[in-house]
């Protein structure tokens, strides 16, 4: 395989391509239906570009397509700093900037990614769905907007390409292992649309009426029965609700504490060579505090209790 042709991206030399052009492409070349930039935070769209670039270079197996966890977005960055590395990619890969979602620091870096791929690319086929297994990208896009996928073919080595067509009724998608051969250098798919089914509230229990029944008693049912199953009903809602706000408080007290380990994995990794470290710097990290967040008072055993 012949060596990486590394890139610098300077605001002279990156293409004025507009978020939408961008979108567009990750698309035709994945075969994927990202809705917005943002969504490539998970690594899982550049664990597939790198493999596409360079055959074999990612675990595919190891990648996380569709999970909703940091952890495993972390887990797909690691593989592609893993890859890079081997190949001889000396891109800083800001992770920390990338898994936060917001879309200047994502657009940028896939600015970034766009020149390297024009000057790596070697026109080989590619199938992106049999390469993930069938695995939709994303399983279920933000915002329930549509998947822009144009009709141009995949950009040739430095010599870019991306047009726009108007929507035609989109062909079936041909699923993985069914003998049918997608190629990467072939026409893709024309605009799909992935809306979210909207939600219906439940109806709410109507005001008893004057006659002490409910108006919207349910016929052939005994009034009391059903004065028993509203307060059940209502009895499961208030659990349901305080069990969102213990989840919701483990989670953060989660991210809280992965966070220290993350800054000290990072610590670590910046002295990986010379075997020095700080212990001043790694104490205030362990001890840090942020809001939602108190430092416990000690017992005469030392030992404390957590205040969140």
């Amino acid at each position: 395989m012949a060596g990486v042709q590394n890139v610098y991206t300077t605001s002279a030399t990156t293409e004025n391509l507009s978020r939408h052009e961008m979108l567009m492409w990750v698309n035709d070349c994945l075969q994927s239906e990202y809705s917005k930039i943002e969504e490539l935070h998970t690594a899982a769209g550049y664990c597939l570009f790198t493999d596409l670039l360079f055959p074999g270079s990612v675990p595919l197996k190891r990648v996380k397509w569709n999970s909703h966890l940091e952890l495993d977005w972390l887990s797909n960055w690691k593989l592609v700093q893993q890859s890079w590395k081997q190949l001889g990619v000396d891109k800083i890969v800001p992770v920390e900037k990338l898994i936060k979602g917001k879309f200047q620091d994502n657009f940028e870096f896939l600015q970034w990614f766009k020149k390297f791929f024009d000057a790596n690319y070697d026109g080989h086929e590619y199938n992106p769905i049999e390469a993930r297994g069938g695995e939709p990208l994303p399983i279920n896009p933000k915002g329930g907007g549509s998947a822009v996928v144009s009709q141009s073919k995949m950009p040739q080595r430095h010599a870019p390409t991306l047009t726009t067509s108007k929507a035609t009724a989109p062909p079936p998608r041909p699923a993985a292992g069914n003998g049918v051969t997608s190629s990467i250098k072939k026409a893709p798919a024309s605009v799909q649309s992935v809306s979210k089914p909207a939600y219906v509230a439940p109806p709410k229990p109507s005001a008893p009426s004057a006659r002490g029944g409910s108006m919207n008693q349910i016929s052939g049912v005994d009034p009391h029965v059903h004065e028993e199953l509203k307060k059940e009903l209502e009895e499961v809602r208030r659990q349901l609700f305080e069990s969102d706000e213990v989840v919701a408080g483990l989670e953060k007290e989660r991210d809280f504490y992965f966070s220290k380990l993350r800054k000290i994995e990072v610590m670590c990794q910046d002295n990986e060579q010379t075997g020095a470290m700080d212990i001043h710097k790694i104490l205030q990290v362990l001890y840090e505090t942020e809001e939602g967040f108190a430092v416990p008072d000690e017992d005469g055993n030392g030992v404390g209790d957590e205040i969140y």
